[in-house]
């Protein structure tokens, strides 16, 4: 009876900590660096050709499991949906038409994103699941042309569980993925000797990768930072050291692997641990008043004040539905990183449970692969390329994904049935070098790949990768 009781004291004490008011200054900047950032990477799209090459060129997309509804719209559409998806990023930004905004460019970039697992990266679903995030969180009630225009209602303090999500994301990013790196490839180095292998190909620092005391350094430091950087930025003595380490952490991986919008991404999100007042800190004082006198000529009545009543008001803002809804997508977060377990075997061998875990970096694979149509009568044989079926971005991700070797394979069984008529027996050799290992058998050989259902977990089809 007493343990409940004082449960029941400290969930009151946590609710109304994240609804207590808190400066919506830190909040308002995360959502103009989002919008800056999202405006950024679709530019790289168009620049790099990645809208043609990603989606509209592929003759096949690697669906996930329960989105096969989601299929490519013509290529004009695709090049219309990213153009869109900028100037939303923009709007986002400004804080213009923001719900509407946060709302288009969560289902425009969600629906890319789960066009095809072989664009999958952990920075994409992090992107999905912050601007699911920005839908809910009113970030447009300061800074935001919405309150110039007249249209909301200016405030300078928000409920506080909108701060603590964003830094729950990035928390949750940073921690699991130090949980994930409790792996034997990564905390004997093995992982880090073949990544930095391949980064540092090439240039000055190619030496130095024969040497284990850099793979092992690291192994351990990435470990160690992604484990405790969250609690360290927490902790208000360690915060500005522990901030100096991200950057130095970020820069490194930045200019070491391409890994994209990422590293400036998470140092936004690092950024959130400070006090939730310290833009208005670093602002310079003759810009803060002039600013200040300009804006406020058009601002509607504001809320400056914090009391009691204001604290109530604040708290009716989040609705105990809107409240339920944010508990079950917090525990969701935290408990879908561990869906790995459920599967016998090893994840990095078999992939499943791979994605939306926060499990980076943690494989390199080369794999050798020759797939065979044979005719079930005639027992004539031919050899299938797979790519003269798959982009290059597709080929390297599908080469060593059981999960996406068998969609490749249910793909060819549809061609042959399509376009010659006859149901095909489809095998494949496929061997695969698991960061540097020999090369080893994924399949038997003789396996008719064409008759495993799709998406049948691999565990129960591939050979086991035996010794670890």
């Amino acid at each position: 009876m007493e343990y409940g009781i004082k449960m029941k004291k400290l969930i009151e004490k946590f609710s109304q900590g994240i609804l207590s008011p808190t400066d919506v200054a830190s909040v308002v900047l995360f959502r103009v660096i989002f919008g800056l950032l999202m405006f950024w990477e679709i530019t790289r799209y168009f620049y790099y050709g990645w809208v043609e090459e990603l989606f509209a060129k592929p003759q096949f997309h690697f669906q996930y499991e329960y989105f096969r509804w989601v299929v490519p719209i013509p290529a004009d559409g695709m090049y219309i949906l990213f153009a869109a998806m900028g100037v939303l990023a923009l709007m986002i930004a400004c804080g213009l038409f923001y719900r509407v905004s946060t709302s288009l460019f969560f289902l425009g970039y969600t629906y890319v994103f789960l066009l095809d697992q072989a664009t999958y990266n952990n920075h994409f679903y992090l992107i999905c699941m912050l601007s699911f995030v920005l839908i809910l969180a009113p970030l447009n009630s300061s800074w935001s042309l919405d309150v110039l225009r007249g249209k909301v209602e200016h405030t300078d303090h928000l409920p506080a569980i909108w701060l603590w999500l964003i830094r729950f994301h990035m928390g949750v990013v940073y921690f699991y993925g130090g949980i994930a790196k409790f792996d034997p490839d990564w905390v004997e180095g093995r992982a880090t000797r073949e990544l930095l292998g391949v980064a540092n190909r090439g240039t000055i620092f190619q030496p130095l990768m024969d040497y284990s005391f850099v793979h092992l350094f690291y192994a351990w430091s990435g470990l160690l930072f992604d484990l405790f950087i969250p609690f360290l930025m927490l902790y208000k003595p360690t915060r500005k050291w522990a901030f100096l380490g991200a950057v130095l952490f970020h820069a490194n991986n930045y200019f070491v692997f391409p890994i994209g919008v990422f590293p400036v991404l998470a140092l936004a999100l690092t950024l959130m641990f400070f006090d939730a007042d310290f833009p208005r800190k670093i602002i310079p004082e003759k810009l803060k008043h002039f600013t200040r006198e300009q804006y406020r000529k058009r601002l509607l009545p504001r809320k400056n004040l914090i009391s009691g009543k204001m604290e109530m008001e604040l708290s009716q803002w989040i609705p105990r539905s809107m409240q339920l809804l944010l508990g079950f997508y917090v525990v969701a977060q935290l408990v879908l990183p561990f869906r790995h377990m459920l599967y016998p075997g090893w994840t990095t061998w078999h992939e499943e449970g791979h994605y939306f875990a926060w499990r980076m970096m943690l494989r390199q694979k080369i794999t050798r692969m020759q797939f065979n149509v044979t005719h079930p009568v005639t027992g004539e044989q031919r050899y299938a390329d797979p790519r003269d079926y798959l982009n290059t971005s597709q080929f390297k991700v599908f080469a060593g994904n059981p999960g996406m070797i068998l969609l490749f394979a249910k793909h060819l069984d549809h061609l042959v049935q399509s376009n010659a008529g006859f149901d095909p027996i489809i095998t494949a050799r496929i061997e695969v070098s698991l960061n540097g290992r020999e090369f080893r058998p994924l399949v038997e050989p003789n396996l008719d790949l064409s008759r495993i259902p799709a998406y049948e977990p691999a565990y129960r089809w591939i050979l086991p990768f035996g010794d670890r």
